[in-house]
């Protein structure tokens, strides 16, 4: 994954089958083959860019402010920039993507088909800047959030540049069943210290993770991403209140990364860090 990136270019991170890294360096260039499919969004308008895909004949000219560029796996890319560079490159296995085309179109036969040289794809932009914005989270990014962002951009990749794009899928109306919604409610909980992906719960709900994203948000009025923080949230804030245990293996048992993205975001929600509301809930002494 991410192969012929410099780590000094900027933050990178590994997932399953999946890798996420945020450029920002100045002019370069870079050659590669590697197993992944490569996309590659710019976050800054590129005026001179140069991209060459399998062949030595270079594609030469300005690659505007969200221009994606696509290369399946196994391909030779070339790529040079002569201004400063800010892009989000995502690296994906083809075995997590062929997964992924057989849960939401139930064929995992297909081939990805790159767009003309400069397109600008607003989704997948959008989709960047989400992940820009993790990659500066305070108290350190979240790999659920990064996992949940791979799964969405890989689907939106298999509807609008692959041969699965005119396939029809099957659609799923109203929300989750009382019955489904008992039994991923009941995993989160169950599983509230361990990573927890869209993939995962959608297996459990037994929906493809794009019908599962819109069923569950119908039922809970929440994303599922958004459902396992508060979750994780409400249960940290219980043992910080109700024991004396250390905020960090609190922070553990309740699935976040480390103390501080846990005190980050009970700050960002709450208004207070754990020292102040477990001191909030001290009993005062006579």
């Amino acid at each position: 994954m991410l192969y012929g990136r410099s780590e000094m270019w900027g933050p990178q991170i590994f997932l399953d089958n999946a890798g996420v890294a945020y450029t920002q360096t100045g002019p370069n260039s870079i050659r590669y083959i590697q197993q992944a499919h490569t996309i590659h969004v710019h976050l800054a308008a590129e005026p001179q860019w140069e991209v060459a895909l399998n062949s030595d004949r270079k594609a030469i000219g300005m690659a505007p402010l969200g221009a994606i560029d696509i290369a399946p796996a196994t391909s030779e890319v070339f790529a040079r920039w002569t201004q400063q560079k800010r892009s989000m490159r995502l690296d994906i296995d083809p075995t997590r993507l062929k997964r992924l085309a057989c849960t939401e179109f139930e064929n995992d036969t297909f081939e990805l088909r790159p767009p003309k040289f400069g397109f600008i794809d607003k989704k997948a932009y959008t989709l960047s800047l989400w992940m820009q914005r993790e990659f500066g989270s305070e108290g350190g990014y979240n790999l659920e959030t990064f996992d949940a962002l791979v799964t969405i951009y890989s689907i939106h990749l298999l509807r609008t540049y692959s041969s699965l794009h005119k396939h029809p899928f099957p659609l799923v109306v109203g929300g989750l069943p009382p019955t489904t919604w008992n039994r991923v409610r009941d995993f989160i909980y169950g599983n509230i210290g361990t990573t927890l992906t869209i993939e995962q719960l959608a297996s459990v709900a037994q929906l493809s993770p794009s019908h599962f994203n819109r069923a569950f948000k119908q039922t809970a009025g929440q994303s599922p991403h958004q459902f396992v923080i508060s979750t994780r949230l409400e249960h940290a804030r219980n043992l910080v209140v109700t024991t004396k245990e250390p905020f960090s293996q609190i922070a553990e048992a309740t699935g976040f990364s480390n103390n501080s993205h846990m005190t980050a975001l009970m700050k960002r929600i709450w208004g207070m860090t754990p020292s102040q509301i477990r001191g909030e809930h001290r009993p005062e002494r006579n």
